[in-house]
């Protein structure tokens, strides 16, 4: 019986050590690509940084840098603060506003107005066309005083606490994962995906954090996304099926 049993469990037991980590070495072009990636995003400052083709390319033609697509951090978002102002009517402007949890603000006469997901542009627009209403020609122009989604950073995927975490001073993306209280049992420290304007980008955590390559610092509305290990998923539904299947022969004393 004893025979029998090992006969069954060996199966399994050989998966999981196929399936157990083994050291990883990545090779030269492997640390020579991670470090590409990082050099990409630390490159890239300001709000017209450089941007994989296909974000910029429309009908095979090269979109100029100033008329390319808006992106999240050039639209308004919740937690925004506002100073609009209505040309030589002080009534009707209002500073320091505050955009609201369901994407409105609130101004003089013309009520709520949702503005959230709008460049300043079409919010100017659309303050005027509400305007319009009410009286002639009106100018409108809207500063940003504060850019809410600047001070973000979103890390989701396969780390133990996922969430949207404020940017504080030069923070980095190391740090990011540590707010997120590193990766689950199952995290790929080689497949996590760095999102930046649209663009995505492989960062190596492994070689990040021994310092083969550089820690890449932290830019408004950044998303970290850390994918699963596969191997690592076998292996952990091997080792909770185990105990499923010694229970029946521990109780038969075998």
């Amino acid at each position: 019986m004893k025979n029998k049993t090992l006969s069954a469990l060996l199966p399994l037991l050989v998966l999981t050590a196929c399936t157990s980590s083994s050291p990883y070495v990545p090779t030269p072009a492997e640390t020579t690509a991670a470090a590409n990636s990082v050099d990409a995003l630390n490159a890239q400052s300001g709000a017209y940084a450089a941007r994989a083709p296909a974000a910029s390319n429309y009908n095979n033609k090269r979109t100029p840098s100033y008329q390319r697509a808006p992106t999240a951090s050039d639209r308004i978002s919740t937690e925004d603060k506002l100073d609009v102002n209505v040309f030589k009517v002080p009534d009707l402007s209002a500073k320091d506003l505050t955009v609201e949890a369901g994407g409105a603000i609130s101004l003089p006469l013309v009520g709520t107005v949702q503005v959230a997901g709008l460049t300043i542009a079409q919010a100017e627009q659309k303050i005027t066309k509400r305007l319009t209403e009410f009286m002639q020609d009106p100018q409108v122009s809207i500063s940003r005083t504060n850019k809410a989604i600047e001070n973000r950073v979103t890390v989701e995927g396969a780390v133990k606490s996922p969430g949207v975490f404020p940017i504080k001073g030069n923070m980095s993306f190391l740090q990011a994962i540590a707010l997120a209280q590193g990766l689950t049992e199952v995290g790929n420290s080689r497949g996590v995906f760095f999102y930046r304007d649209g663009t995505r980008h492989l960062v190596n955590l492994d070689l990040v954090r021994n310092g083969t390559i550089a820690d890449p610092g932290l830019r408004g509305d950044d998303r970290i996304v850390v994918m699963q290990d596969s191997a690592k998923v076998r292996e952990k539904k091997v080792l909770e099926y185990l105990p499923a299947v010694t229970a029946p022969f521990s109780i038969l004393g075998l």
